[in-house]
This record gives structure tokens, C-alpha cells and sequence, in this order.
């Protein structure tokens, strides 16, 4: 699905760059259970499967993280990582993760999760300076589809980046918050986030909306894509839909910017933009959860705590 991208719908923090914080640690029993995310269902048995073959075949070839991000990238836009025993008009004879037709090899090889990563990840290997382009490029080369731009594969990057990088036990472990289902500081952080709604110039900010609401004055990421990314090389992110009180909640725009807002219970977060009259107003309001996704077409990527470094004021 090609994400409908919104001019709106992006957002810069315009701050200093951070070093990722230390992982802070985890406790509890892990479970990993499928809830909604983005209008489907978060990886299941089988595509966690498909998932961790592709992987590890990118491993067992010695494919760096940015090769086994395209794979996966391919194989969500080609078949949502499932194993498909069918083709379409385009190429009916496609088939499996990648939807390799038959030029690609034998049906039974196309069928393996293994044997369709390794002609995957072979192709790539193959394309002159492959590491030097954008990914979605990269997976355009080796995939030939019907979008010279690759911007079919584009959609789907921020979530394999977010599943390439973590492991399992931050994709499901509980964050320790308690019984009260709030993060540390989050009441005055709601307190801040009621004192914004209706303000205005937060004009594509959102991530220093949420820096401001906690009590910060610039978020200290280029945009809210980056924070995301560092909050999944540190640990810290999680894919389910249910943030606690005063977690950053993150989603895919379709561009590289991204979007954060703050949840503030009872199903609603505090977002910029969202319901602006005119261009630049920047607006701060309170909306559902799900409001993102309906107004931009944006796919929810998961929540993460509000972990910034350095001293909490300018």
C-alpha cells in the first residue's frame, strides 16, 4: 500500500543531534502478544517466522544491517512477509516472500523463506553501488516492480528498519510502569500537554511538541523519524498499541520525517497539525489515538518513553 503523504503529516524538531541514550532496563515476565497496529494485525506466528528466516540469512551471507532493511522491506510490500503460493496480472507466476517469478529459479527454491532470501539477498549483492543508495532504490534495482521511484517499497521502510533492529524481547517486554499504567513524571507532563492545546506554532514540530510537554525545551533529533530510530537502536521502542501515560507514540508518514505525538490516556494523545485551518497555523490539539492514521494516512509504529539526555531545561 502506498502511503498518502501529507504535507502536514511531517515534522522537524530542528534541534542538536544526540548521542542514543543507554538502554534503560526492563523488567517482567515477556510476553508477545498480536494487537492491532495501523488498521492489521502486528506480526503473527508466521510472519515472525518469515521474518527472523530473512535475517538470519542475511547473517548467515554476511549482509549488513542495511541489506537485511531492504529485504525485509521487499518482503512486507511484496507478500506482508508471508509466504504467497500465487502470483497476480502483473506477474503470475510470482511467488513466495519476494514474489520471485520464474526467471528468478526453481518454484521449489521460490517457496523456501530461505532459498527465496538467499536469491534476494544474491541479486542485491549484485547491483553496482547498492550501498550507496536509498534503500527503496536499492530494492527497485533488484525487484524491477511497476514504480521506477520505488516509492511502493519507501512505505514499508521505517517499519523494517524498526523490525531489523530490535529484538525480540523490546518488540514485546513490558515497560516497568507499574499497576497506575503511567510513566514517572507523566502527571506533570499531562499538566503541560493540557496548558499547549490551542496554542499555535508548532507548524511540522511535533517532536519538539513532545520534548515541550516534557518539560524540555528542543527535542535534540532532526525529526521524529530519527528519534524513532534512535529509540529502537537503544532498546527502548515498542510495537504495541498500548503506551502508557505520557509515552512518545510514533508513526510513518510515507516521508522521512515521521511523526510523534503524546498519549495522555483514555485513548487520546496531544498532536500538532492535525486539525490546522491553514497552512503554517501549527496548532496543538487533543485527539484519539487513531487520528493520525484516519487524517494522513500514517502507519503507527510503536510507542517508546520520553528518554532525552541531558540536563531538563535550556
Amino acid at each position: 500500500m502506498i502511503l498518502k503523504i501529507v504535507a502536514a503529516a511531517v515534522c522537524l524538531a530542528f534541534g542538536v543531534v544526540l548521542v542514543p541514550p543507554i538502554a534503560a532496563a526492563r523488567g517482567g515476565a515477556s510476553s508477545c502478544v498480536a494487537t492491532p497496529i495501523a488498521g492489521e494485525v502486528a506480526l503473527d506466528a508466521e510472519q515472525r517466522s518469515n521474518l527472523a528466516v530473512v535475517v538470519a540469512t542475511g547473517d548467515q551471507l554476511q549482509v549488513d544491517q542495511k541489506g537485511q532493511v531492504i529485504a525485509v522491506m521487499t518482503a512486507l510490500t511484496e507478500s506482508s512477509l508471508r509466504n504467497v503460493n500465487h502470483g497476480d496480472a502483473a506477474g503470475p507466476d510470482s511467488r513466495g516472500l519476494f514474489q520471485q517469478r520464474n526467471g528468478w529459479g526453481p518454484l521449489a527454491v521460490r517457496m523456501d523463506p530461505e532459498g527465496a532470501s538467499r536469491l534476494f539477498y544474491t541479486a542485491l549483492l549484485n547491483v553496482p553501488g547498492w550501498m550507496e543508495m536509498d534503500p527503496w532504490l536499492a530494492a527497485q534495482e533488484v525487484q524491477r516492480s511497476a514504480f521506477s521511484d520505488g516509492r511502493n517499497y519507501k512505505a514499508n521502510y521505517l517499519r523494517a528498519q524498526t523490525l531489523v533492529g530490535l529484538s525480540p524481547e523490546s518488540m514485546c517486554g513490558p515497560w516497568p510502569a507499574g499497576d497506575t499504567g503511567e510513566l514517572p513524571g507523566a502527571d506533570a507532563a499531562i499538566t503541560r500537554a493540557t496548558s499547549l492545546v490551542g496554542q499555535r506554532g508548532y507548524y511540522q514540530l511535533c517532536a519538539r511538541l513532545a520534548a515541550n510537554i516534557w518539560g524540555r525545551p528542543r527535542a535534540g533529533y532532526v525529526s521524529a523519524a530519527e528519534q524513532w530510530s534512535q529509540m529502537v537502536a537503544s532498546g527502548n521502542a515498542h510495537l504495541d498499541r498500548q503506551p502508557p501515560v505520557g509515552g512518545l507514540v510514533f508513526w510513518s508518514t510515507g516521508g522521512v520525517y515521521g511523526h510523534v505525538a503524546v498519549y495522555v490516556g483514555d485513548g487520546r494523545i496531544v498532536s500538532n497539525d492535525i486539525h490546522d485551518q491553514f497552512p503554517g497555523e501549527g496548532g496543538v490539539y487533543l485527539v484519539g489515538l487513531d487520528a493520525i492514521e484516519a487524517k494522513w494516512g500514517a502507519t503507527y509504529l510503536g510507542w517508546a518513553p520520553p528518554i532525552y539526555q541531558g540536563p531538563a531545561t535550556a
